[in-house]
């Protein structure tokens, strides 16, 4: 093999290898694009704590916030748990970040685009991909003052 051959053959693997993992980078479950609070960012209750959210964060209805692996949606007006839904932030099929999207009312899968109603239930399962999807869990919650508690 020539050198001129050798360099080219090469700098295209090295190109591939580098092109593939700026894609996988790019699509990876941390840059979903919703503000974590930092408020009780544990695991989603694995750890011993709860994750919750101060109300005043999600004022009004359509927003949403994570805080550790549950994504806190205010579905209503008004300062009662039925104003708020807790679901796993975290899609099961292959942990894509989650989000809602208050014009469609659905929380859909920011890798694949699976798409699911705000009971958990299964909209539609991922797209361009291989596999499929379970419904979300959805957990019940609890309000202490201003401070909205996912019981994980």
């Amino acid at each position: 093999m020539k050198r001129k051959e050798f360099v080219i053959k090469m700098g295209t693997g090295v190109l591939v290898a580098c092109s593939g993992s700026c894609l996988l980078s790019a699509c990876s479950p941390g840059d979903d694009g919703i503000q974590n609070t930092g408020e009780n960012t544990g695991d989603g209750g694995n750890n011993g704590s709860k994750p919750s959210i101060d109300i005043g964060v999600i004022p009004e209805v359509g927003d949403q916030r994570k805080s550790g692996r549950v994504l806190f949606i205010r579905i209503d007006t008004g300062n009662s748990t039925s104003s708020f839904v807790a679901l796993e932030a975290i899609c099961p099929h292959q942990s894509g970040a989650l989000v809602y999207v208050p014009d469609q009312q659905i929380v859909q899968c920011q890798l694949h685009a699976a798409q699911y109603e705000l009971d958990g239930d299964v909209v539609r399962g991922p797209q361009n991909s291989s596999g499929s999807t379970r419904d979300l869990k959805v957990y019940t919650t609890a309000l202490s003052g201003t401070t909205l508690t996912a019981n994980t």
